[in-house]
């Protein structure tokens, strides 16, 4: 078996012949907390759409786990354990915390619809596991106080990290956070990188896009910067951040003036 979880091999994605991906490679270790970044428009959530099966690319291969995954539908990949988050918050909001951070774990449950009417006691049982793991999940994220509260009542950063336990609810080993910090303040954002690295402790690898690049240096252990759908830089971070290619990619050069 190789040693990464995924394996991006020469991936190109189009739109009406515009290129968003061009011939992109990268490859990601279990256990890592990875970086994308790159200017807006560089085509860094369209890859997250090609990894998570809502885009197929039109040309190379989305290894995971040594097996090639491309156009496979949402759920299934899902269920082979890539989960993510969106750049808009994507929760119930007239449902409470724990209510939200249970619907991800349909993907976990044994039970057929029918079972759900007549409450066998296998579906008894069931339901009684899965909340217990919503009840770890709470403690885990920090949110049992709210437990019973409407998800939409809560603040940005809290709704951050409903967000982030009800993607882990499924039990995923590669979750993919698209600009978790967005619309974060400060002491937001500093305790969002800390439960990032709780979730990895956990023995999830975390893939993610992020603009904050003081989170990005600190929290990231490797980085591919992407602009116009290409790779143009990669490494730790104290390589990507000196890197004058990169730098010329988000500030310009004096050429550009």
């Amino acid at each position: 078996m190789s040693d990464y979880l995924l394996e991006i091999k020469n991936v190109s994605k189009l739109f009406h012949g515009l290129v968003a991906i061009d011939d992109l490679n990268m490859k990601v270790k279990k256990g890592q907390i990875y970086g994308i970044i790159g200017p807006n428009g560089a085509g860094k959530t369209t890859l997250f759409n090609c990894i998570t099966g809502l885009y197929t690319p039109e040309k190379g291969d989305i290894i995971w786990k040594d097996k090639k995954i491309n156009g496979i539908a949402p759920y299934k990949i899902a269920e082979l354990g890539i989960l993510r988050t969106f750049q808009t918050i994507r929760l119930f909001s007239e449902m409470s915390v724990a209510e939200n951070i249970m619907s991800g774990r349909h993907i976990k449950s044994n039970q057929k619809w029918y079972n759900g009417i007549i409450h066998t006691p296998s579906m008894k049982k069931d339901e009684k596991y899965n909340w217990e793991k919503v009840g770890e999940l709470m403690d885990f994220f920090e949110l049992r106080e709210h437990a019973t509260t409407p998800a939409g009542d809560l603040s940005y950063g809290l709704q951050r990290r409903i967000e982030m336990a009800r993607a882990i609810a499924a039990e995923p080993e590669l979750l993919i956070l698209d600009e978790p910090a967005a619309g974060l303040n400060e002491n937001e954002t500093i305790k969002l990188a800390q439960t990032i690295r709780k979730v990895r402790d956990r023995g999830v690898t975390i893939l993610m896009i992020e603009h904050d690049m003081d989170m990005v240096m600190s929290l990231c252990e490797y980085i591919t910067v992407i602009n116009f759908g290409a790779k143009i830089s990669e490494g730790e971070p104290s390589f990507v951040q000196d890197d004058p290619v990169v730098i010329e990619a988000y500030i310009g050069s004096d050429e550009d003036e």
